[in-house]
């Protein structure tokens, strides 16, 4: 019996229309179950005379036939590889479970147990202490730790079963894809003719934002000369005076006091008034209080940060801080990578450094 079609496109247009009726959770639930619906009729696809094509022809428009990569953007990409990445899981945890029962090679338990060390020395690395003592922290770390611990596990046992031919798997991840953008008038730190770029964009009234500073310094500090570091604003709407102190920052900038001005609006989250800003110019002393004023009151960088909300939005970014990190062409500025959402911990942000840093050995 021949299999009817599956209407992806169909079915996330009216999913879309439902998304409001249904809650954040179970609408999730219903996308990944569709989704996996389709997966494994491609899977069963596989195994029978029928071959496989990662790339599938979804529709024909005009006569030519349309292909997922034709139209693969951030949205679907996530979702394939948020796909990929689910079905890993399980497809492990059914494999070894199964296999346990079988095969006395296959342990299921975990023998390894977390120390106190390991617990302290993740809460030092990854600038906790602003979120919480040791103590308060402990039970979600060792939690964190013990998990990590098992998928470790898992993973080793899934990788016994592959080599002794106990396990065939199907599954093949998403090709790369990298989005496209530019630094344009990024203020930057680091090298800035580095082949790999970190490009932030923050408000200053954002408080995750403020956190992620001390990571930010860690990671320039250790890449200094191997990797450019860009910040571009992005004033949140609800912020009242962020878009403000987004411009007091480029006034600033015009009197090379960009840092100065930048690490001090991150500290006063709260008072960022015209007042403010005008007194936190004196603060770092600079040059001209009278050109810098002038500057603040006119807005004279509307402009530049209404561009910064525009490019940012159209690399998927909806909150802060958030980062496109990738390939960089220090010439023309452009960038291929990937956006990061939120203050993510310094080991997050190394390991996507190293993948790019990786590419240009």
């Amino acid at each position: 019996m021949k299999s009817q079609p599956i209407h992806l496109l169909t079915f996330l247009i009216k999913l879309e229309k439902m998304k409001n009726k249904l809650s954040h959770s179970f609408f999730k639930i219903v996308v990944l179950l569709f989704l996996n619906s389709a997966f494994f009729a491609l899977a069963f696809a596989q195994t029978s005379d029928t071959v496989y094509h990662p790339n599938p022809v979804i529709g024909v428009v005009d006569g030519t036939p349309v292909t997922f990569e034709d139209v693969r953007n951030k949205k679907s990409n996530d979702l394939s590889l948020q796909l990929f990445q689910q079905l890993s899981i399980q497809l492990i945890e059914f494999s070894i479970e199964k296999l346990a029962a079988k095969h006395p090679e296959i342990k299921l338990t975990v023998d390894k147990k977390i120390t106190i060390k390991e617990i302290i020395a993740f809460y030092e690395q990854n600038n906790l202490k602003e979120r919480g003592t040791l103590d308060q922290l402990r039970p979600q770390i060792e939690k964190f730790l013990k998990q990590q611990v098992r998928s470790q596990h898992m993973l080793n046992q899934y990788s016994l079963a592959l080599k002794k031919g106990w396990i065939v798997s199907h599954l093949e991840a998403p090709s790369d894809f990298l989005l496209k953008g530019n630094i344009k008038t990024a203020y930057m730190r680091g090298n800035k003719k580095a082949s790999v770029v970190v490009l932030e964009y923050s408000d200053y009234q954002c408080p995750f934002c403020g956190r992620v500073q001390i990571t930010l310094g860690k990671l320039i500090k250790n890449y200094q000369n191997r990797v450019a570091f860009g910040y571009r604003h992005f004033p949140l709407a609800f912020h009242q005076e962020a878009d403000e102190a987004a411009i007091a920052a480029e006034c600033a900038r015009e009197q090379d006091k960009f840092e100065e001005i930048h690490m001090l609006l991150f500290k006063k989250p709260k008072a960022q008034t015209l007042d403010n800003l005008k007194k936190y110019a004196r603060e770092i002393k600079i040059k001209s209080p009278a050109k810098f004023d002038k500057c603040l009151e006119s807005e004279k960088y509307r402009g530049l940060v209404n561009q910064d909300l525009k490019d940012g939005a159209e690399l998927g970014i909806t909150g802060t801080p958030g980062f496109f990190v990738g390939l960089f062409d220090y010439k023309s500025g452009e960038i291929q990578g990937e956006v990061l959402s939120g203050a993510q911990p310094y080991s997050t942000f190394k390991q996507t450094i190293d993948k790019y840093l990786s590419r240009n050995q």
